[in-house]
Order: structure tokens, then sequence, then C-alpha cells
């Protein structure tokens, strides 16, 4: 996402305040936050993922899903480690808002699944916002496009408009 000028300016203005150490500190706490958000989000995929293709409505694609959710997973506890973060805790799936009913049928399951992936590509695109490290940054980058692609698959299953928009940026 691109910085408004309001941002833009509070931004100048606390760099004129705060020492260089300082404002690090809070680009360093941000991008913390935000992998945390990433992570909780996937974290949620893989637990509710598991869930569905186990109750046998959507198997075949959800599984194909949770290898790369699981990759997006382990990228994203890296990079907390590396900032000195601890990642999340998993949800339980009894913690998961609407689960229970995404295990009734498959369109309650593509919908579940949709919004799940709309979410991980709204986080990931704040994470990237947020983060100064480019290694980290491309490696959102791609985790954010997979999970693009996951949706645009997910809709076509669904019947719906798999691309309605040209730029994804998830809810």
């Amino acid at each position: 996402m691109r910085s408004t000028r309001r941002q833009a300016l509070l931004a100048a203005g606390a760099s004129l305040l705060l020492p260089a150490s300082a404002l690090a500190d809070v680009e360093h706490d941000q991008a913390k936050a935000t992998l945390a958000a990433v992570l909780k989000v996937e974290q949620t995929a893989l637990v509710a993922y598991e869930a569905i293709a186990n109750s046998g409505v959507l198997k075949d694609v959800l599984r194909q899903f949770l290898d790369q959710e699981r990759q997006h997973a382990a990228q994203l506890a890296d990079a907390l480690d590396n900032l000195g973060a601890k990642p999340p805790i998993p949800p339980r799936r009894a913690g998961i808002p609407g689960l229970d009913n995404a295990l009734q049928s498959r369109a309650a399951a593509l919908g579940f699944a949709m919004e799940l992936e709309s979410r991980a590509i709204a986080a990931y695109q704040a994470a990237i916002d947020a983060t100064v490290d480019s290694n980290v940054v491309r490696t959102n980058a791609g985790a954010m496009g997979t999970d693009a692609q996951q949706l645009v698959i997910l809709r076509e299953l669904a019947g719906l408009n798999p691309v309605p928009h040209a730029f994804e940026t998830g809810a």
C-alpha cells in the first residue's frame, strides 16, 4: 500500500524528533507485529484446511494448499525468530469462528476458504509495507502471490469470476 500524504508528513516529523535508533526500534516492532499477524492467519488456514479436508469436503484441493501453507508458516516463523520474536501459538479448531459451518458443505467450505485467503493477502500486504528487510519482503511477496493463486482456484470452484480485479489486495 502507498502511504498517504499525512502518513509521510508524520513520518518526516517523527524522524526530526526521534533519534535514528528509536526509529529503527519502531520499524523493528512494527515488522514483528505484522509478521506475527500474517503467521496467525496462516496458522488458522493450516488448522482449518486440515479439518475441512479431513471432513471430506474439498479434500483434494485443500490437501494441495496445505503444503504451501506449511511452507509459508515456516518462513514466517523463521523471520520472526530472526527478529527475536516468538511465533504465536496456532489456534485450536474450536477457536476458529465459522469452521464448524465450513465442515457442513462444499459451498460453506469454499466461502470460508476464500475469506481466509483474502485475509492472508491483506495481512501479507501490511507486512510487506512494514518490513524493511528485502529478503523478508521478497519471501512475503511470493507467499502473497501463492495465496492469490489459491483464491483464484477457490473462486473458480465456487463458480465466481476468478479474477474480479486487476490487483488483489485482500480484505
